[in-house]
């Protein structure tokens, strides 16, 4: 560190590609993962904690940002997102979203820029020869079944794989944010969502304003979009007229879809769920099929502990934003439950009534529904005692009275149904319908175990 070098062979890289979607005979489609040393890994946890303190003291990092960060994930980030689009429906007629894609985003640092930045953020200055030297005169090979390439000098960008690259990248990006000055933009590491509400054509024109603003935010620090993958999306309640405008970016008209995915959840223009859980339970199924043919022959523990750890996070991945209020939906999800049950239990002939929900019962399983309950007011709990890193005084506004208790919430009343259900409204009615005892727990596990004991008592 106090000479500023990196041993050559901590700067070698094996590069293995790693399929991300579409088609698989495009390099395109991969994404190089570097596995580089372990000693030089030790080093960038110390390097990488030091420079994060840094930031976080000084509060150097875009609120907007939520990749690669502590207390900070694709859930909390889609929180705060949806709620704040479902808000801006209650009074305007909609909003447009723009889902903006990187082209080889981590591989299009360039390094002299990326040091310029990270000294205008006050990074120690032997820090920052420490990473020049870390970024300079790297070299890789690819190696893919069995075969190793020769070697390549690495001439910019971050190296995926290693500790310190995704925070080399958030200090690239941070400025982002501001210059969209008008409108609202939400990033996950290189996953960016620019948003703003439509009232009028010259909402339209602010919006293409502003990405025409991070149009030559690229130029300048020598970043691209992809303009052919970033789309538009219109959110509007179907009771109101849509506003269609066309927005370009490189001279390229985005296409508007009715929905598509960010962060894992589908997104759809009407901002409900339906699509979301469709997808959701056919990729339960698909799952629980899986495992079915493969492990038809094992043991029941064995079944057991399969759909636990392979089908259930799937189904409820970022539960606590699409949780549904309709029981078609609800029963749905439920069915992919009973049918691992069928599947552990090893009976599919048994059809009396209430025999799958006594299987559910008897292998101690929580309906999915009451877990997704369960996962919304840990979640709030969570951001009221400043767990995740979720601005509580900007959603949740202390509501104590005698007649109420303590621990009460303020709920805002809504006329949309779109907004009411969304996280905060429906967490907190259900949060205030809550006893005392179970709120003014201190933990988590606290919590989690006075919710359990007080659903039972139910």
């Amino acid at each position: 560190m106090n000479t500023g070098e990196v041993p050559q062979d901590w700067r070698d890289a094996n590069v293995v590609p790693l399929f991300k979607k579409d088609e698989r005979h495009l390099a395109s489609n991969y994404r190089p993962v570097s596995l580089t040393s372990i000693t030089c890994k030790v080093l960038e946890h110390i390097v990488h904690s030091n420079i994060m303190d840094h930031f976080d003291k000084n509060k150097i990092l875009t609120d907007a940002q939520h990749g690669f960060r502590k207390r900070r994930s694709c859930e909390s980030q889609l929180i705060v997102t949806i709620n704040d689009i479902a808000s801006k429906l209650k009074s305007s007629g909609q909003v447009d979203i723009i889902l903006l894609d990187f082209a080889k985003a981590f591989d299009k640092v360039p390094h002299h820029r990326l040091l310029h930045k990270l000294e205008y953020y006050g990074v120690n200055p032997k820090t920052n020869k420490w990473i020049r030297s870390f970024l300079h005169n790297r070299k890789q090979s690819v190696i893919l079944e069995g075969a190793v390439s020769s070697q390549v000098p690495v001439l910019s960008g971050v190296p995926q794989g290693t500790v310190l690259g995704p925070l080399l990248f958030l200090a690239y990006i941070n400025d982002m944010p501001e210059t969209a000055s008008t409108s609202e933009t939400k990033l996950f590491a290189d996953d960016s969502l620019l948003f703003r509400t439509i009232t009028n054509q010259a909402d339209s024109e602010l919006l293409q304003k502003d990405l025409t603003a991070l149009e030559d935010w690229e130029n300048k620090w020598q970043m691209s979009f992809n303009a052919k993958k970033c789309l538009v999306i219109r959110i509007s309640p179907k009771n109101r007229p849509v506003i269609q405008t066309s927005y370009h970016l490189h001279g390229h008209t985005l296409d508007t879809e009715e929905a598509s995915k960010y962060l894992g959840v589908t997104i759809s223009n009407n901002l409900t769920w339906d699509k979301h859980i469709d997808n959701t339970v056919g990729k339960g199924n698909r799952t629980l099929g899986f495992i079915r043919r493969n492990l038809k022959g094992c043991t029941k523990p064995v079944k057991a502990a399969a759909y636990v750890s392979m089908v259930r996070p799937a189904v409820e991945y970022a539960s606590t934003v699409w949780d549904p209020t309709a029981q078609n939906k609800i029963k749905a999800i439920e069915q992919v439950q009973k049918r691992a049950a069928r599947f552990v239990n090893n009976n599919y002939t048994d059809r009396t009534p209430g025999c799958v929900t006594n299987m559910v019962k008897n292998l101690k399983w929580e309906s999915l529904e009451e877990r997704r309950k369960t996962n919304r007011l840990c979640m709030l709990f969570k951001i009221q005692h400043e767990l995740i890193d979720i601005d509580r005084h900007q959603y949740l506004t202390p509501n104590d009275n005698r007649t109420r208790g303590k621990n009460r919430f303020f709920q805002e009343r809504t006329s949309t149904d779109t907004y009411g259900q969304s996280f905060f409204p429906r967490t907190i009615r259900d949060w205030n319908n809550l006893p005392t005892t179970v709120t003014a727990t201190n933990t988590v596990e606290g919590f989690r175990a006075a919710l359990k004991a007080c659903s039972e008592r139910k």
